[in-house]
């Protein structure tokens, strides 16, 4: 085992999964900020997928330096739901709103 590395438990792997959320961050910023590999935060996130088919929360940032009447829209469907989000968020966000989007679909 590699110094200063440790094994993750269930509880801190989803403390640090919802910091991430909350953060605003992309996955790179925030692992490079707190040391973490990717990979482990991918691990996580697709174990706890797989054993909870509710959809996550998906925290959203709406603070900008540019103003909502300025900002394009997509519209991102999902089965039948469809979400409309400003064009300048932030990737991983929109990515992981998808994700939980699509999750929530297949469990119905």
């Amino acid at each position: 085992m590699a110094k200063g590395w440790r094994q993750w438990g269930e509880s801190e792997a989803r403390a640090v999964l919802e910091e991430l959320a909350r953060s605003g961050e992309s996955e790179v910023s925030f692992c490079r900020r707190r040391g973490i590999g990717r990979a482990r935060l991918r691990y996580w996130r697709q174990r706890f997928a797989e054993s909870d088919p509710r959809p996550a929360f998906v925290p959203v940032d709406l603070h900008s330096t540019v103003s909502k009447a300025t900002a394009a829209e997509i519209a991102i469907r999902v089965g039948d739901i469809a979400v409309c989000v400003r064009e300048d968020l932030d990737v991983e966000h929109v990515a992981r709103l998808v994700e939980a989007l699509m999750r929530r679909t297949r469990a119905c």
